[in-house]
């Protein structure tokens, strides 16, 4: 029999304290057991060593009268929003990282960490009450992965499967199994437990490691932005999952941390909580609240995106005529007898649902891909050159590309500063390179046009010496969503004939991409007077993430391609 929460609770040594009823009320005003979180009514936080805790302009974090409190029980679902900076310290006080004041009795603000491990299937010895995922990050080692490595091991005998993913961080046992079953059953990916983990989408990646926290059987688990990167359908789905799953007693409590920008997700009906951070000061409140309090707030409904027809009768860029990809001997197709052509100036939208064959679309026509040597002259050429003639080196230099991949590997142990971080985009390298005065000097323009964003201060820069010391600021010590903007830069820098935008707000907050709207708007019109036009492909699943309005259209269904103009 697999145990439920309810019987680990009952084994655990810690007994459940009293608290007064102003401390904490369930639904109904009825008094229950003590919180997962309970934060004190107008708490501070500091960072662990904090000389003064007296001193509020020292303060992280403020937390209004009545701070906040994390039911458990399955009646209340919870989301953090509010900006970048302010979720990062939200999590992280939830997570036991940041001094929390005034201090409380036992078992302190946050009961849920003294929790125990559950009897079977879990390592009592690695078992953690919360698990906290964070899709946009980068790898554990910060040393460069080359993720299209990937390609080359889509072989038949592959081992790594989501079965041995799954199942690698836990004691062989049945139960163990069990749970893995339930868990993929939940994400819809059960028919995908034997298909090498390396091949799923970035999509289907993503519903399996939250199936992998459902497997770590924790009291809590803490999502941050789970949806991006997702089709509706599969948004739909999670919402609904994680929903079931919070509302189940013996299931863990779902927190999500999500970028306020209309997520649909906020509608859904079993999240009743929201905690807003903003300039470090903290709202809770119950979502209906939150929504109230929303509508009384302006709404600028101005899209500024430029219009995407300017496409040219130029030589193509990208030429695909019937391309298909498949592994296993022909017996898993791809993509099916593609046809694509992109010439200077096109602004193409790549749609399809996870798993449709967009990942491996954009390989192709990166020329990343193994296959793509191999394909005839007559169906793939790229600059009007078959890939295989054209060295990989010449192809870099050719193409900008940003994607949630190359966030996570880009090299952070190599102390590259911001404005190496950024070179390195001229030769679509992963290091430093001799950068030349001009690119020099364009690099420091970029970071001038977003150091807002990149200063501590908040505040536009137009000193060149502050402006060399944001430069030279190590590539890892800037938050994650200055490095997603950092990588942005990355791939605009050398403003090349073909740039690929895949899921570009990944990581990002939304002011910080409609600054970057703003910038390539500005950057197009500046190269048509210059008499040069820019290809571009975006790939999101959000129609008000693609930087222009009205561009061409490309969708892929099962791999099978629409062109849509």
């Amino acid at each position: 029999m697999f145990p439920t929460r309810v019987m680990l609770k009952k084994a655990m040594k810690l007994k459940p304290q009293k608290v007064q009823a102003s401390d904490y009320i369930g639904r109904g005003g009825a008094v229950r057991t003590v919180p997962l979180v309970r934060i004190p009514s107008e708490a501070r936080i500091f960072p662990y060593g904090a000389a003064d805790v007296k001193d509020e302009t020292k303060a992280l974090l403020r937390f209004p009268k009545g701070g906040m409190v994390v039911n458990d029980g399955g009646s209340e679902g919870w989301a953090i929003v509010g900006d970048a900076e302010g979720r990062k310290l939200a999590v992280e006080t939830i997570l036991g990282r940041h001094r929390i004041t005034p201090s409380t009795p036992p078992p302190g603000p946050l009961p849920v960490a003294q929790q125990e491990a559950p009897m079977r299937s879990i390592d009592p010895e690695t078992w953690k009450p919360v698990v906290y995922l964070a899709f946009a990050k980068p790898s554990a080692t910060g040393e460069f992965i080359d993720y299209t490595a990937r390609y080359g091991h889509l072989e038949e005998g592959d081992s790594n499967t989501l079965r041995h993913t799954l199942m690698s961080a836990y004691p062989p046992s049945e139960a163990a199994g069990n749970n893995v079953f339930r868990a993929l059953n939940k994400m819809n990916l059960s028919h995908l437990i034997d298909i090498p983990a390396v091949a799923l989408s970035s999509g289907q990646t993503r519903r399996a490691r939250i199936a992998e926290a459902l497997v770590a059987m924790p009291s809590m688990i803490v999502l941050e932005d789970p949806m991006a990167g997702l089709d509706p359908a599969s948004r739909e789905l999670v919402t609904d999952t994680l929903g079931d799953v919070n509302a189940t007693q013996d299931e863990a409590r779902i927190v999500l941390v999500l970028r306020d920008k209309g997520d649909e997700t906020l509608n859904a009906e079993w999240i009743t909580h929201v905690c807003e951070v903003n300039d470090g000061t903290v709202w809770v409140g119950t979502r209906n609240e939150w929504l109230d309090r929303k509508s009384r707030q302006p709404i600028n409904h101005d899209d500024k995106r430029p219009e995407g027809n300017t496409s040219t009768n130029a030589a193509p860029i990208v030429r695909l005529q019937n391309v298909s990809v498949a592994y296993g001997e022909g017996e898993r197709p791809i993509i099916k007898n593609v046809d694509w052509t992109i010439r200077p100036g096109d602004r193409w939208h790549l749609q399809g649902s996870n798993g449709s064959g967009k990942t491996t679309l954009l390989s192709v026509l990166l020329g990343h891909h193994p296959q793509s040597y191999s394909l005839p002259v007559s169906a793939l050429n790229l600059f009007s050159q078959p890939r295989r003639t054209i060295a990989t080196p010449v192809l870099r230099q050719l193409m900008g590309h940003l994607s949630p991949e190359i966030f996570a590997a880009f090299p952070r142990n190599m102390g590259l500063s911001a404005a190496q971080a950024i070179g390195s985009g001229y030769e679509g390298v992963f290091s430093r390179r001799n950068l030349a005065p001009e690119q020099k000097e364009r690099i420091l323009y970029l970071i001038g046009y977003f150091s807002e964003f990149l200063s501590s201060s908040k505040q536009h820069i137009t000193d060149e010496a502050a402006l060399k010391e944001l430069a030279n600021r190590e590539f890892a010590h800037y938050t994650k969503p200055q490095q997603a903007l950092l990588i942005f830069l990355r791939a605009v820098v050398a403003r090349n004939p073909f740039l690929v935008l895949d899921e570009p707000t990944q990581g990002m907050d939304e002011n910080i991409w409609k600054k970057c709207t703003e910038f390539l708007s500005e950057e197009w019109s500046q190269m048509r007077a210059e008499g040069k036009e820019q290809a571009v492909v975006c790939v999101s699943h959000y129609e008000d993430e693609v930087p222009w309005k009205h561009g061409k259209v490309i969708r892929l269904t099962d791999g099978v391609s629409e062109v849509i103009e």
